[in-house]
């Protein structure tokens, strides 16, 4: 375990380094971000203010200079701003984990890291489900028991779908991207995306 840290550890301050030497205007200006000044850039992750700092890279909630983000929080906003393609648009069509474009290699890690753990923590819970939606104020939508969406980044929405189980069958979390999802950051990502929004779910219980 301790190995697997340290590599989180030295993976991150990689990116952390290189984001530091990156043109930075120019990737905010890629992605369509102008919130930014000579010290910082600031973006919304999960409908939270985050900052930047562009001298060091470190990147922490807004106002919060002791926050430590955990390795998938820290590498989705990295990875975001370094494979997002110029010009990218979302297409509107919704599509299961599956179906993104050269994520199908990830679809067994992201039902066991995401779906399976995300469902069996609401399974018979649905208000709780619907309750932490509304506190972190997503948008809900009429899908399945209860349903949201979210933005992981302004131009990156995803939909938490959760059915309630029953006798027959058990509870049911599933995901939905926008089949252009893969324009603004890389398919491994994805599933770092996943974890995210369980992450946020999970963060509103007692």
């Amino acid at each position: 375990m301790e190995n697997k840290e340290s590599n989180y550890v030295k993976v991150l301050e990689k990116w952390r380094q290189d984001f530091v030497i990156w043109d930075q205007e120019a990737l905010c200006k890629k992605v369509g971000l102008d919130t930014y000044d000579k010290e910082w850039i600031r973006l919304s992750y999960f409908g939270i203010p985050y900052e930047i700092d562009r001298r060091t890279g470190r990147i922490r909630k807004a106002g919060q200079s002791d926050y430590e983000p955990v390795f998938d929080e820290a590498m989705a906003i990295y990875n975001f701003f370094y494979y997002a393609k110029a010009g990218a648009v979302n297409s509107g069509e919704w599509v299961h984990f599956r179906d993104v474009k050269d994520a199908g290699v990830f679809e067994g890690a992201f039902e066991r890291q995401v779906l399976e753990p995300f469902a069996r923590a609401f399974a018979g819970r649905p208000e709780a489900f619907r309750e932490a939606g509304e506190r972190l104020n997503y948008m809900p939508l009429s899908h399945g028991d209860v349903s949201f969406q979210i933005p992981a980044f302004f131009c990156i929405p995803l939909r938490a779908i959760f059915w309630d189980g029953d006798e027959e069958f058990p509870a049911k979390v599933n995901l939905l991207f926008d089949k252009n999802i893969t324009s603004f950051i890389h398919p491994e990502s994805v599933v770092m995306l996943g974890v995210e929004c369980m992450r946020h779910f999970l963060s509103t219980q007692s």
